[in-house]
């Protein structure tokens, strides 16, 4: 069980001048790297992002790598087109009739700045690697840190969730046996309003009132939310909870209490029903934090 939600930063000597990474992670529904380097190191961001796949399924990064104090990231001036540039303009200035030269007129020149050292990228791209696998190290044990944080939290939802599932189990055990009463009841007023009374046999009009109080019964639908909470206990005992995956499972649930709550028809019932989709609620948003 790991959190989107993570920080961590390294900085490891180089031959010349020192490396430093840092990697920020946020809630997403899918992978989304912003990687921030410098152009040097442009040829190697393919590896780089290869390496943050490996660790990472889903969330916002933001990845940054440094390089601080190495010769080979420093501009360098191009002081041979400087002084061929500077004599030419001075030769033909006066028959051309041309301003002095700026440095910002040069510097508009192409290759008026050196490339970086051409092995740059070779020499580099071992040390960012490993630093870069550290890292991500370093990242995900922080993340595993921070998902156990909601570890209480859920178990103490489920805990609220299984109270209120045995609340309604025992109102549904209630309310199945006096619907067939109250619906034989109705029956019978329903045929005296239509001076149709004694006209059906007993026993048709308790077929039928057991007929209709069958519909309104909610314990396959209780059975099946057991099912589902055990699933959920036995996922966060193991420490498997998946962001995805406990959201489909919250569709699951809240399928079976919207239905337990359109066939209920005590009061008790009606409100266990309301404080399950509140439950149900608090584990949907501690879990949009979970990979």
């Amino acid at each position: 069980m790991k959190s989107m939600t993570a920080y961590a930063e390294l900085v490891r000597p180089l031959q010349q001048g020192q490396l430093r990474l840092s990697l920020r992670s946020v809630n997403s529904k899918v992978l989304d790297l912003n990687l921030r380097m410098p152009p040097a190191l442009f040829p190697l961001e393919a590896g780089f992002r290869a390496a943050v796949r490996e660790a990472a399924g889903r969330g916002k990064l933001d990845l940054a790598i440094e390089v601080q104090d190495e010769p080979g990231l420093e501009s360098q001036l191009n002081r041979t087109l400087l002084r061929s540039i500077a004599k030419t303009w001075q030769e033909d200035a006066e028959w051309l009739n041309l301003p002095p030269l700026t440095a910002e007129a040069f510097f508009r020149l192409p290759g008026a700045w050196l490339p970086s050292a051409s092995d740059l990228t070779e020499r580099l791209e071992t040390p960012i690697l490993g630093a870069l696998k550290e890292l991500l190290e370093k990242w995900n044990e922080r993340r595993v840190k921070e998902a156990a944080r909601l570890q209480p939290a859920f178990e103490s939802n489920l805990s609220e969730l299984r109270r209120l599932r045995g609340v309604l189990q025992a109102e549904a055990e209630t309310q199945a046996a006096e619907l067939p009463e109250l619906y034989r009841q109705r029956l019978d007023q329903v045929l005296k309003d239509a001076q149709l009374a004694g006209q059906l046999p007993a026993e048709r009009v308790i077929a039928e009132a057991g007929a209709l109080a069958e519909r309104q019964d909610v314990r396959e639908e209780l059975v099946r939310l057991s099912a589902h909470l055990d699933d959920f206990g036995e996922r966060l005992s193991k420490g498997k909870l998946e962001g995805k995956a406990v959201d489909i499972w919250c569709q699951e649930v809240l399928r079976e209490l919207n239905t337990c709550g359109s066939k209920c028809k005590r009061l008790p019932m009606t409100r266990a029903v309301m404080e399950s989709k509140g439950v149900l609620d608090q584990i949907r948003e501690q879990a949009a934090n979970l990979e």
